[in-house]
């Protein structure tokens, strides 16, 4: 299958048999808002110091499904003239399926799914007002697959992957497709990663993942 970002893996795994991703659960779409800002971060695109973010490059055409987060970061950071705050991302978005920025982010990565064909169109909202995005079964098995092959298996375990699986537990969605004890195993395993000499960027990782999440859930239990 087609090689596929943390975010729209992360879409893959977290919408719902309608293609959306529920508004009842805050922590899906705080994830989702968070699977985009560490890829921009991981890939370059921008910085994060604490609990700023900055601009730091273009983005690249490769993720031009990230496009709507990226140019209200930099139309943000320009504004400002210097850095934005962690938490202004969150209080632009709303964290709210009604609300238009997280809309266009939503159309933008499920979009890219449906031109790879791995992911088809549905309508959702009252009268069909609003698109969903359907994964086919054989990408939601490859993300899986690949998560068990990673994390259940013997073999270095790459950052993308460990980051998706923070997201996805902290989303509370490894239950959908891991058994409670493939569920502890890899954790397990992320946890026995981060305490050995070669596991530093795993925790790195983790922490910054966990860090994210604790600012961005605070700023939308503020403004949900």
């Amino acid at each position: 299958m087609t090689d596929l970002s943390i975010t729209q893996e992360y879409v893959i795994c977290s919408v719902d048999g309608k293609g959306k991703i529920s508004g009842f659960s805050i922590e899906k779409m705080v994830c989702f808002v968070a699977a985009g800002i560490l890829e921009l971060q991981m890939e370059g695109c921008i910085a994060l110091e604490g609990k700023h973010v900055s601009v730091t490059s273009e983005l690249p055409f490769s993720m031009q499904y990230l496009k709507p987060l990226y140019d209200f970061i930099n139309h943000e950071c320009i504004r400002c003239k210097k850095e934005i705050k962690l938490n202004k991302i969150l209080e632009a978005y709303h964290i709210s399926l009604t609300d238009k920025r997280y809309r266009e982010l939503l159309d933008s990565v499920g979009a890219s799914l449906v031109d790879k064909g791995l992911a088809q169109e549905s309508q959702v909202g009252l009268l069909g007002s609003k698109k969903g995005y359907v994964p086919a079964p054989e990408a939601i098995r490859s993300v899986v697959e690949g998560l068990r092959a990673e994390l259940l298996e013997e073999g270095k375990v790459a950052e993308e992957t460990a980051a998706l699986v923070i997201l996805l537990e902290k989303a509370k969605c490894l239950k959908q497709y891991f058994s409670k004890f493939e569920q502890k195993e890899m954790k397990k395993r992320l946890r026995n990663m981060m305490d050995s000499p070669d596991g530093k960027l795993v925790k790195a990782m983790v922490d910054h993942v966990e860090t994210l999440l604790a600012v961005l859930c605070v700023s939308a239990s503020g403004t949900v």
